[in-house]
């Protein structure tokens, strides 16, 4: 059997919906065939970046031509130019956050979806320089997983002249990017020109980087396996305390980061974040600040977690918060009722005359325009009588010393 089949027989496709990216390059083109010698119809995906005009053009079209010739369902994406080309942009980053935002949309469709890549192992010991050049640890180093994510990569034991001897045998057919031949790049860089290098002088050196890496993946492992319970809960409450974070190793918190696909920028950023009085969200991210921590919503669809406490008391603070209200004996636990506003509901705010639209004053405290219609409020006798963060009902606010008083212990308090 050959190595490259037999690469791809260790994983168990047959009751996933697999979907093949496809350069038109030799990686993925021996993928693909190796996939249908298998029995397999993946979905093909390619996109075309329109980052080398012409040529571009033609590997959209080789593509196409594949998935006439195995008869196979094709889907073609259309990189912007204006996600790739403009000043200061990094266009290999660029396109690589473009590629995964597509994978990603793919794999979360259906929980049987896995995208197929054909990295090899030539790619990852080009990874593993990268990141010692970068500085990184073990999760940099380690390279690429086979599995992981809803993504399935077989071809990282296998390498780049393994695969062409495969397309030659079987007389296949593939485009040369031959922008991989310029070392303007970093990458080609240490594929072209330093590796080989490095390895003409140590034959071994290969291979002790593949088992430092496989050291490095099985750390990893074992420090996710220790996270994956605090994992869960996170995903379902969308918040992390600061005493949780401040608990968690910087190994750990990069996980935190691939887990919710945060660049590892954030692990500083949300430091800052902790510490400054000013700032209540971290720019170009879903991430902001909450009263004891920081949460997150990735489709900022909706604020997904909020918690209050209602409580009787007797004797009215000396200084007051808009995420706490302090309501009069016409207001008790059984009439009052958390929910939510429409867009003609308005509400008596204390320190104004007249009424107030509420969605108006959710727009000027900044809450974004799908969020305000699942924005909390608070109800008793069919009116509004507190909107936390925002105001409190003139008409119902204690000025006698007991109250009922609603706090937020959880939620959004950064308006």
């Amino acid at each position: 059997m050959s190595v490259v089949i037999e690469s791809i027989s260790k994983f168990d496709l047959d009751r996933l919906n697999i979907c093949v990216a496809c350069s038109a390059g030799l990686d993925s083109t021996v993928l693909l065939e190796a996939l249908i010698q298998l029995g397999h119809s993946p979905k093909i995906l390619h996109i075309n970046y329109q980052l080398r005009e012409e040529d571009s053009e033609k590997d959209e079209e080789f593509v196409r031509d594949l998935a006439k010739k195995y008869e196979l369902e094709i889907e073609v994406i259309h990189c912007p130019k204006e996600i790739t080309k403009g000043k200061g942009i990094n266009i290999q980053e660029a396109a690589r956050n473009f590629r995964h935002a597509h994978f990603q949309q793919f794999i979360h469709e259906n929980s049987a979806n896995r995208i197929l890549l054909a990295h090899h192992q030539d790619d990852q010991i080009e990874t593993f320089f990268l990141q010692l050049l970068r500085g990184s640890g073990i999760f940099g180093l380690g390279g690429m997983h086979a599995e992981r994510k809803g993504i399935i990569r077989p071809f990282l034991s296998l390498t780049k002249e393994e695969l062409r001897d495969f397309a030659l045998e079987n007389k296949l057919q593939w485009r040369e990017d031959w922008s991989n031949q310029e070392n303007k790049y970093k990458r080609n860089q240490f594929r072209n020109q330093i590796i080989p290098q490095l390895v003409e002088s140590n034959p071994n050196l290969i291979e002790s980087i593949r088992t430092i890496q496989e050291v490095f993946r099985e750390e990893q492992q074992s420090i996710y396996a220790n996270l994956q319970r605090r994992l869960q809960g996170w995903e379902k409450s969308f918040v992390i305390s600061y005493d949780e974070w401040d608990n968690l190793t910087v190994e750990e918190r990069i996980i935190v980061c691939n887990q919710f696909d945060w660049p590892y920028w954030m692990i500083e950023r949300i430091q800052e974040l902790k510490e400054s009085k000013l700032s209540s969200k971290i720019d170009k991210s879903p991430v902001f600040r909450t009263k004891d921590g920081f949460s997150w919503n990735s489709n900022l669809e909706e604020i997904t977690h909020w918690e209050f406490k209602i409580e009787e008391v007797e004797f009215l603070p000396d200084t007051f918060t808009k995420w706490e209200a302090y309501l009069d004996q016409s207001v008790s636990k059984n009439s009052l009722k958390k929910g939510f506003s429409s867009k003609t509901d308005f509400i008596y705010p204390i320190g104004m005359s007249g009424k107030s639209n509420v969605h108006k004053l959710l727009k000027d405290k900044g809450v974004p325009e799908q969020w305000r219609s699942t924005y909390p409020v608070f109800w008793s006798g069919g009116q509004i009588v507190w909107i936390p963060g925002v105001t409190v009902s003139r008409n119902h606010v204690s000025t006698n010393t007991s109250a009922l008083k609603i706090s937020v212990s959880q939620g959004l308090t950064n308006l």
